[in-house]
């Protein structure tokens, strides 16, 4: 009975896995710097136009220590004001969950929205699939992590190379992009037409400013 529970419980993070890929994929936050805000949908279909500068961030983190180790998990915490006038008092505040991990990863993924915002989409660094499905294979992934660890070492940089091989040989990296790749892209669209015209391009002279006061905190945070 106990090797039975066991075996059980090594193959649940599997079983929750396989469960996952089964879901539909969510409706994504968009971000729309030209007006500065951003949309969150619902789970009830709806949605709420957020303005930009509500917004809070906040990186949070826990370690703990036992026999297997320093294990440290966190998550990146946004969190705004609800723009229903007619919630209730215990959901006037409201927060968004981003399962990344704590401190220094939390903080990475907050500064890419941040710079998406207030400087452009140029200074975002690029995922490993963008867009479109790239139509790799699972072997394909194999040998593209493979070789990133072979260019790697050829630049003398040992590290980078290491972690490309342990990942790919023993925490099967490839199979998680490949998997991730099939799950998400292309991502879902918000059809809303409310939506759809809130996502349009604006001319130019239409692009929302900062705030003066949040130009006086910029200001003030450059010169510290």
């Amino acid at each position: 009975m106990g090797l039975v529970f066991e075996e059980l419980i090594r193959r649940f993070p599997s079983l929750i896995v396989l469960y996952g890929l089964t879901w539909p994929v969510p409706l994504p936050v968009s971000f729309n710097r030209q007006r500065r805000e951003f949309c969150v949908p619902r789970d009830d279909c709806s949605h709420w136009i957020v303005p930009w500068e509500q917004v809070t961030a906040a990186a949070t983190a826990m370690s703990s220590v036992g026999q297997h180790g320093k294990t440290t998990q966190g998550l990146l915490v946004v969190g705004f004001t609800n723009p229903d006038p007619n919630a209730k008092k215990e959901d006037r505040e409201f927060s968004l969950g981003f399962s990344c991990g704590g401190g220094t990863t939390a903080m990475c993924l907050w500064e890419c929205m941040r710079s998406y915002m207030e400087v452009g989409p140029e200074v975002i660094p690029r995922c490993n699939y963008e867009g479109e499905k790239t139509g790799r294979s699972l072997l394909d992934w194999f040998f593209s992590l493979m070789s990133d660890a072979v260019r790697s070492t050829l630049k003398g940089d040992f590290k980078s190379a290491f972690k490309d091989v342990f990942f790919t040989l023993f925490l099967g990296a490839p199979v998680g992009f490949y998997l991730q790749e099939r799950k998400l892209l292309p991502p879902p669209n918000l059809t809303d037409p409310v939506i759809v015209e809130w996502s349009k391009p604006l001319p130019p002279e239409q692009w929302a400013k900062r705030s003066p006061e949040l130009e006086q905190a910029i200001a003030k945070r450059e010169v510290e």
